[in-house]
């Protein structure tokens, strides 16, 4: 009984203090670097947390801890109180995982991932001189961005011109000129 209210009073523990202390890591990650033409956003896919998440893990760990601390205090045997705490702990996880996923969610995002634009237009806003970078407005849904962008084909495109979005690499774009 013990070892089983131990569990929960630690994870209960973890999950007050991450909580007041503002630890949110798990909620999404983005990576995105410019010099190795990686852009991922894990975030685009669905979930926004991770079921690994140490929020749903200390939930989890909560739940088993006080379901077969109960169980044991009412002198049901190790193995069946573990499988209550193993039932419990799940069904609370699964709540907290659809609970931090409800109120990510909920926050605003102005973030437009470069992936997604290709294939898209947008408005040379600097001159594109050849080979040297120039830079491109795109209008996106309700969002508004401007990114650095290079000719897919080396050839100059002058301010004002619509472009077509060929490319990304990290956050700049590869365009050419829609005639």
């Amino acid at each position: 009984m013990v070892v089983f209210f131990t569990i929960a009073i630690i994870a209960f523990l973890y999950i007050l203090i991450t909580s007041i202390a503002g630890h949110a890591h798990d909620l999404g990650h983005d990576i995105v670097s410019g010099e190795l033409g990686h852009d991922t956003d894990h975030g685009e896919s669905g979930h926004i947390t991770s079921i690994f998440s140490t929020r749903v893990i200390a939930t989890f760990l909560m739940g088993f801890g006080a379901t077969g601390g109960i169980a044991k205090f009412y002198n049901i045997g190790y193995p069946l109180s573990s499988l209550f705490g193993f039932v419990v702990g799940g069904i609370v996880a699964a709540l907290m995982f659809w609970l931090l996923e409800f109120f990510a969610k909920q926050q605003a995002n102005s973030l437009i991932t470069t992936s997604t634009l290709v294939g898209k237009f947008g408005t040379v806003e600097v001159p594109i001189q050849g080979t040297q970078p120039g830079e491109v407005s795109v209008v996106y849904g309700e969002r508004y961005g401007t990114y650095i962008a290079t000719s897919r084909d080396g050839k100059s495109i002058a301010k004002g011109r619509s472009v077509r979005i060929v490319a990304t690499v990290g956050s700049n774009l590869t365009v050419e000129e829609v005639s």
